[in-house]
């Protein structure tokens, strides 16, 4: 800036694997915000290619700052929470199964012995969470979701859209596991439970509008959104500038981004790594080694 103080430049690492749909134009806002109300402050939001590549890049101070649970709970003792993100006035989200509206699986039991579509290997909705409901409906989960489930068959596609495009275009895939919010547009609105209806941020007039029309087979409980989280030994004149910054972002202050997207999060709140107990609890059912990231 103007001030003549050259600041190391600050790292914020994203993935399209941890935000569905997630582009550069989303995070312009909140860049544009933090570098107007921190003096000297130059922050590079840069994606990765998935989360396993975002916990190595904060473990190996290659970067300061991400969005994301997994790499938190993968690496608590190294890892500091700054906020927990809200989106569109929800600090909770949800993950779905869902199946064609021709096909005979009616309930989450009905998958076994099939083939199923999730996303990213760590993602929580896109992969933790439907292996833990199948888990809970008496499925066999195997060494999912780093190995083989027991008794069915898990593709991970790479991205939660990607997982749904599977569904729609290969016929030995039964069902994707992945966000609500690849699947909301696709699914009449009668077939979502209230708690998603009143619970999610992404709920609008365009849900079950999209055609070719999919079937819920199960909503999941609600999850705490991904926290903000930076590297505990992040030393920085402006660190504490920045997450306080951070943390001051409410309904409005950012502005809208260009084309036809969506601000990533819409205001932050403090958190710990209490509110992520949730999460904690899919993992051990899982029996998940998060050292795998």
């Amino acid at each position: 800036g103007s001030s003549g103080d050259d600041y190391e430049p600050v790292t914020f690492l994203e993935t399209p694997a941890e935000t569905p749909g997630d582009t550069e134009e989303m995070w312009e806002p909140f860049s544009e915000y933090l570098q107007s109300e921190v003096d000297g402050l130059e922050l590079e939001v840069e994606f990765a290619d998935n989360t396993s590549a975002i916990g190595q890049s904060l473990i190996n101070n290659q970067a300061e700052m991400t969005r994301s649970d997994i790499v938190l709970l993968a690496n608590p003792d190294e890892i500091d929470v700054v906020g927990i993100v809200e989106e569109g006035g929800a600090s909770v989200y949800f993950s779905a199964i869902a199946t064609r509206p021709d096909s005979d699986i009616e309930e989450l039991s009905d998958i076994a012995g099939e083939s199923i579509a999730f996303a990213d290997r760590p993602s929580t909705s896109g992969s933790l969470y439907p292996n833990y409901m199948l888990n809970q409906a008496g499925l066999d989960t195997g060494e999912a979701p780093y190995g083989d489930a027991g008794n069915y068959d898990g593709n991970w596609t790479g991205s939660h859209r990607n997982a749904r495009e599977t569904l729609l275009n290969r016929e030995d895939i039964v069902a994707c596991g992945c966000d609500i919010a690849v699947l909301l547009d696709h699914i009449p609105e009668d077939q979502w439970p209230d708690r998603v209806r009143d619970g999610s941020g992404r709920w609008s007039d365009s849900v079950g509008t999209a055609s070719p029309e999919l079937q819920l087979v199960e909503a999941s409980t609600s999850l705490p959104f991904s926290p903000i989280i930076a590297r505990g030994n992040w030393d920085h004149p402006l660190r504490s500038d920045i997450e306080e910054a951070i943390t001051s972002i409410d309904d409005g202050t950012l502005r809208e981004p260009d084309g036809d997207v969506e601000n990533p999060l819409t205001a932050v709140s403090p958190a710990t790594i209490d509110d992520y107990q949730p999460v904690i609890d899919v993992i051990n059912t899982l029996d998940v080694d998060l050292g795998q990231l």
